[in-house]
């Protein structure tokens, strides 16, 4: 049998949590990442904090929402914001470092966002 997406339940649960807010606050983006979370393993995101950190000096005001996993690789020298499914132990010490706020997925289902602040990395 081919296997078309999450098998975690909490994985299942989030992505429809995460269309749930979607529909619910009229924002696409939580759409966008929830189709994003839905793909095979292979083919999730996995992000460096340092493209992170390259991203943030180009938009300043965004927080960085990352469907999928942040890694770290290097010592970061910007406060980062980010939202992400998962995080290395380095990308969230090094994250947490500069005074800046490692956010899980799940975490931010229960806080308002405003859609033009955020934006989804790949």
């Amino acid at each position: 049998m081919k296997r078309t997406g999450p098998t975690k339940q909490s994985t299942k649960m989030l992505i429809d949590k995460l269309k749930k807010k979607a529909k619910a606050e009229k924002q696409a983006v939580w759409k966008a990442v929830a189709d994003k979370i839905a793909l095979p393993t292979r083919q999730r995101i996995n992000v460096n904090a340092s493209k992170l950190e390259f991203l943030s000096g180009k938009f300043p005001e965004k927080t960085m929402v990352v469907p999928g996993k942040v890694l770290g690789n290097k010592k970061i020298e910007a406060k980062l914001e980010v939202i992400a499914l998962s995080y290395s132990a380095s990308a969230k010490k090094a994250i947490e470092e500069k005074k800046g706020s490692a956010m899980l997925l799940k975490e931010a289902l229960g806080k308002k966002f405003t859609a033009s602040k955020l934006m989804i990395t790949a």
